[in-house]
């Protein structure tokens, strides 16, 4: 394992893997991490999809296109689910309010998967893995996703993860120094436009 400064300093997105697949106890780390997620009120309004059916990976990237959905050992679908809690609710015969019809709601969701994304990385990266975010998977085609990935009603793509045993290094890319990215007290009031070009 990396270390904690290793990982989250030195990460990458990696979209060139090596056709090894991951060995079982690198995803379960990985998949304990995701439950191990901090989410709002312990709502837990998220689900992940893993998906390592080779058929499934190329239908979604010939929605996509993006090369590293059918070349990676897993891919990991990052959702917001309100599914879960709506079953337990009827089973329950609790009124369910539909958090998810307001805009706090649905930000619960995305945050919780966004969140449980992050986690991922942060695992995969420590055990040596490759990662890259896949922004796409949410806005190529949703319907048809949906689909695929048979979602039920109250879910929705949030961000796909890929992940495999990298084929490149590549360079970090420049960030933005510390002095536009943390303010302090409150946001920075000076002119930022010569640090920013």
């Amino acid at each position: 394992m990396k270390t904690i400064e290793e990982t989250l300093l030195n990460r990458t997105s990696v979209r060139r893997y090596e056709y090894d697949k991951i060995p079982s106890e690198t995803l379960d780390f990985i998949y304990r991490a995701i439950a191990n997620t901090p989410t709002s009120y312990n709502g837990q309004q998220f689900s992940v999809i893993a998906i390592d059916d080779q058929s499934i990976k190329e239908e979604l990237y010939a929605i996509t296109n993006q090369k590293q959905i059918k070349t990676c050992a897993t891919l990991l679908v990052f959702c917001a689910d309100y599914h879960k809690i709506d079953i337990l609710a009827q089973k329950k015969r609790i009124d369910n309010p539909h958090f998810e019809n307001t805009l706090d709601g649905v930000m619960v969701g995305i945050i919780d998967a966004a969140l449980a994304m992050q986690n991922a990385v942060v695992a995969a990266q420590a055990a040596g893995l490759g990662s890259c975010c896949v922004g796409y998977a949410r806005t190529a085609n949703p319907e048809k996703i949906a689909e695929i990935l048979k979602l039920p009603e109250g879910t929705f793509v949030v961000c796909a993860l890929t992940l495999g045993i990298p084929r490149e290094s590549p360079d970090v890319k420049p960030k933005q120094p510390l002095s536009l990215v943390i303010h302090h007290n409150h946001y920075r009031t000076d002119d930022m436009a010569p640090e920013l070009e």
